[in-house]
């Protein structure tokens, strides 16, 4: 009977642990959407599992060959910040991305610097440089068509992707 009743503390504490996790994230998805970042900013929140991508596909973000992020998308990031240091326990990579004009060379170092800019945004903006990593995705993962002009400013982008620290 002990050895049941100590399988079941185990279990359920198990699950406890687990839900927690994607609770955090989940609640920080909730008051994201609530303090209006995502209908005032563009942002899109997709929620897969215990991770949070977020994506902002009708910001323009940068300009054809630059890593600096403009006014209107560090204002966007900055207000995020502000959410984001009130959850310390969910940390993030943030992902550059260009278009696919240029070398692939060029465009791996240009989007590793886009997200170091955006890594740097955030310290400025009082999050804690460990809660962050960074890459450079280059060309890869388009978000809209690189046939046109408009979908290769969407392309030239940082994504975060936000899971909890364990």
């Amino acid at each position: 009977m002990k050895l049941m009743k100590a399988t079941i503390a185990l279990v359920f504490s198990v699950l406890l642990f687990s839900s927690c996790r994607t609770t955090y994230i989940k609640k920080f998805y909730k008051d994201a959407n609530r303090s209006k970042i995502c209908e005032a900013n563009s942002v899109v929140m997709r929620l897969k599992g215990d991770t949070l991508r977020v994506i902002y596909p009708e910001l323009t973000m940068f300009d054809f060959g630059k890593d600096e992020i403009k006014p209107a998308a560090k204002v966007s990031l900055q207000q995020l910040s502000v959410l984001l240091k009130d959850y310390n326990r969910i940390n993030f990579v943030i992902n550059g991305y260009t278009d696919n004009v240029g070398g692939a060379d060029v465009n791996q170092a240009l989007s590793e610097r886009r997200a170091q800019n955006a890594k740097t945004l955030f310290e400025a903006n009082g999050v804690n440089a460990g809660r962050m990593q960074t890459n450079g995705r280059g060309a890869s993962n388009p978000i809209m068509s690189n046939d046109t002009e408009d979908g290769r400013q969407a392309n030239r982008r940082v994504e975060l992707l936000l899971y909890e620290r364990k």
